[in-house]
């Protein structure tokens, strides 16, 4: 009896013991790491780290459980005298290493202003508090609030307390509004008081804010637009500078929580002949690596275990722990799945021709004809839009900052006259994204790549019927034209448009700020009638009326514009002869004369968004372009008086000039350039080895997605050129990047394709929380310093889920490339035969 007592009390001790270690580790004090952070496991909170509000990646954000739940954690003020104060992009951080607090000061000179918030654990909490470093002036009383945004999404259906206010948060806001004392539209706040509780019932989204000396404020701010959070508000009384605003925040965190694993792999699969590795992505707090298991999915399905084994320890990239389960050497065909512990991989497949369909096809066959403008897109039973923006566009006002950064300067270079229409410009281009614009640089970029990806097979897919007389497209309606000289020729006419109205490229056309970001059917932004100031608002005639709603032209001459046009103009000229003979030789004649203008004339910088900042850079592939398509002396000779800058921008030029470096034909020019990219090629191998990616991830506020694209396509063509330099793997890697293989999660990019896509597009139909097929989003966002990010439940981080055309046709090229290099398709009397 004593033995077995004596037994039951050590088991009981052991227990506690077990126990008490396991409480310690769920209760592991937060501390702040070498990124200025405060961590423990389940619960990160960052300060200041990120510069982009704007984008809900700022101030105080709060992680918790993994994901990033909170946001823009900063001071806001209502306007004064017609001012307010901008979201701060940054902070200066003190920290205090012996009491854990993390000081951010955030400084307004321009306002005589400075607050700092301060933040530290207290227990299981953490203890926000707000200092200005002096009293708020009397008309800025009730103006300033301290605010942090809450991330929809992950509290739909999930509950919130705040005094005597309770309810649900609802799929959409449910919310009324009012009009303040400015005349603003407000919405109403949902409740106010000193304890906030948001989905007491969920343990893993638990989250609680007491506020001892001043009430807080909850509203619903999706009632004024889609894409905002809810947010949490106290006033900031007058008065005051210490402690101004105190706030005990207490986010929930699970005892003993850790991150699921992430299996990262191609959501399509392997070529039987590649290499194949899941890149296993583990909690920093995991402390043992455990075996990786293939799985194969058997008819009537049976599975088999096919292979297993530790995986290989990579390291720590970002956030996260990496280790790496190569399973290279299973050759089957057939459909497989990776086990991790618990963790399973959606099936992929491993077979020949992997690319061969429903890969890049959906995005030459769907994605891009929805984007196409000035045509009615009709998909079997739906219209995506009518005809559109036929009314474009009007000449720009002058020394005019609009919206993305457009920018008309003091001059217009044109002959027109302001807010008075410019002619030709109503034809051809593709929709960047799920805005309207229509940006040379995206759209010259977008024509030369999809002309690089045709002429890789000559591929002659046609699912898509386009009537550029009628202004009509239908997709999947083949009518024996090449769905990608059609594209071709969408791009090819926008391009020429601002030679035809005045002998040069424009910036772009964009719509005006009433316009903006009207969604579902473009057609319905404009009346479809060119804007005459004699009208009347309610008059107008067959073609003219005088509603004043059609987009602007932003019109400046800008050199490196120029150039990177007539690259793509004269790849274009290439890829229309035989279809469009009267358009190919307008192409590679404006081309021509557009290169010649700028080599007699003095470089005109007119610095804005999508205008390329590289000029010479511009011109080197300008020049290689319109060798490759002429193979006329002049081009060479340039080429060689340009060697310096090319040895010098090797990284970003190179591609372009090897395609004709034996045109050129001076053994010391191409010297110069192999030795150029051998200095390259181990800063290459170096940037490479840095992720367990293997793909050049340079952080960035946005998904690097669109990024690595383009340089797998450029290397594509250094790889030709030197097979003894460079190899096929960076080109593969990104593929596989792009299909699921990247930090954060295992989503393919592409919309539809693969078993787990991302299916909420920042596109035309985003407020339906839509997609289109074959839309390529930018994907992985980093959240600074360190924190890999990729929201799939909302379409409204643009930095993560835009859509955009240059992207798209890098795409295209990058899996067609890839299927060249695994040796599947073979190029036959220019057609591409799988």
């Amino acid at each position: 009896m004593r033995k077995n007592t004596i037994f039951s009390l050590c088991i009981f001790t052991a227990i506690l013991v077990i126990a008490g270690c396991a409480g310690n580790k769920s209760g592991q004090e937060m501390k702040i790491t070498d990124k200025e952070y405060l961590s423990k496991p389940g619960l990160t909170v960052l300060a200041f780290h990120d510069s982009y509000p704007m984008g809900r990646q700022g101030g105080i954000e709060i992680i918790q459980h993994g994901e990033r739940i909170a946001s823009n954690g900063f001071i806001r003020m209502q306007p004064v005298d017609g001012k307010r104060l901008p979201d701060p992009l940054g902070a200066h951080r003190e920290i205090d290493s012996v009491n854990l607090v993390i000081k951010s000061v955030v400084s307004y000179d321009d306002f005589g202003f400075k607050y700092a918030v301060r933040i530290r654990p207290e227990g299981m909490n953490i203890h926000l508090s707000v200092d200005l470093d002096k009293p708020l002036p009397k008309e800025w009383e009730n103006k300033l609030t301290f605010d942090i945004e809450f991330f929809p999404p992950l509290y739909v259906g999930k509950s919130w307390q705040i005094g005597e206010s309770f309810g649900y948060i609802s799929k959409q806001t449910l919310g009324q509004k009012f009009k303040d004392a400015d005349g603003n539209y407000r919405p109403v706040p949902m409740g106010s008081g000193r304890i906030f509780t948001l989905a007491g019932e969920d343990p893993e989204r638990k989250l609680v804010i007491e506020s001892p000396g001043t009430d807080m404020i909850l509203t619903d701010n999706r009632s004024t637009g889609y894409g905002n959070w809810i947010s949490v508000k106290s006033v900031i009384p007058g008065g005051v500078t210490e402690n101004a605003i105190e706030w005990t925040i207490t986010p929930n965190v699970i005892p003993g929580w850790t991150r699921e694993p992430v299996i990262s792999v191609s959501q399509i699969g392997y070529d039987p002949g590649q290499a194949k590795k899941a890149i296993i992505e583990l909690d920093q707090w995991t402390t043992k690596v455990e075996k990786a298991r293939l799985i194969k999915i058997g008819e009537g399905g049976e599975n088999k275990e096919v292979l297993s084994a530790l995986p290989a320890k990579w390291g720590r990239f970002l956030a996260y722990d990496y280790s790496v389960f190569d399973f290279t050497s299973i050759k089957e065909p057939g459909l497989y799945m990776v086990e991790y512990g618990k963790t399973r991989s959606y099936p992929f497949s491993i077979k020949n021709a992997i690319f061969s369909s429903g890969v890049w096809q959906p995005t030459l066959e769907a994605y891009f004809p929805v984007q196409m403008c000035h045509v009615k897109v009709k998909d079997r039973s739906q219209i995506w839009h009518d005809a559109c923006h036929l009314d474009d566009a009007l000449q720009a006002p002058l020394d005019w900052q609009h919206v993305d950064q457009y920018h008309q300067y003091p001059d217009k270079d044109t002959k027109y006259e302001v807010q008075t229409p410019i002619p030709f410009l109503n034809i051809g281009g593709w929709h960047d994204a799920g805005d309207d614009d229509l940006a040379a640089g995206s759209q010259a970029s977008t024509t030369h790549y999809l002309v690089l990806a045709y002429e890789l097979t000559k591929n002659q897919t046609d699912q898509t019927y386009v009537s550029f007389e009628n202004s009509y497209v239908e997709m999947y309606k083949p009518d024996g034209v090449p769905d990608f000289l059609q594209q071709v020729k969408q791009g090819a006419l926008n391009l020429l448009s601002g030679y035809r109205a005045a002998g040069h490229s424009f910036h772009g056309i964009i719509a005006n700020k009433e316009g903006r970001n009207i969604t579902v059917d473009w057609a319905s932004q404009t009346d479809g009638l060119y804007y005459d100031s004699n009208l009347k608002p309610n008059q107008k005639t067959m073609t003219h009326s005088g509603v004043n709603d059609d987009r602007w032209a932003f019109t400046n001459r800008d050199t490196g514009l120029e150039y990177k046009v007539a690259a793509a103009l004269a790849a274009a000229s290439r890829a229309l002869a035989g279809f469009d003979e009267k358009l190919a030789k307008e192409c590679i004649e404006t081309a021509g004369k557009a290169w010649e203008y700028e080599q007699s004339h003095p470089p005109v910088l007119t610095p804005a968004e999508y205008v390329p900042r590289d000029t010479k850079v511009q011109e080197i592939i300008a020049t290689a372009e319109l060798l490759y398509t002429t193979g006329e002396d002049k081009y060479a000779f340039r080429l060689k008086a340009l060697q310096p800058e090319i040895e010098k921008s090797a990284a970003r030029s190179a591609w372009s000039v090897v395609r004709v470096a034996d045109k050129v034909k001076d053994e010391a020019f191409t010297s110069g350039l192999r030795t150029a990219l051998e200095a390259y090629k181990p800063k290459l191998d170096s940037t490479l080895a840095s992720t367990p990616f293997g793909v050049p991830w340079r952080p960035a506020i946005w998904g690097v997605g669109w990024s690595i694209q383009e340089f797998a396509m450029q290397h594509y063509y250094l790889l030709q050129k030197y097979p003894d330099l460079f190899d096929r793997e960076p080109i593969l890697n990104v593929v596989n990047y792009v299909l699921g293989c990247h930090p954060g999660s295992s989503t393919s990019l592409v919309s539809g394709v693969g078993p787990r896509s991302v299916l909420q597009g920042f596109g035309v139909n985003r407020t339906m929380e839509g997609y289109i097929p074959g839309g390529m989003v930018s994907g992985t966002a980093l959240i600074r310093p360190d924190f890999p990010e990729l929201k799939e439940n909302t379409p409204y981080l643009w930095q993560q889920s835009e859509y955009v055309m240059t992207g798209a046709s890098t795409y295209i090229f990058c899996v067609m490339a890839a299927d060249l290099l695994l040796g599947k398709i073979k190029i036959l009397q220019g057609h591409a035969m799988a």
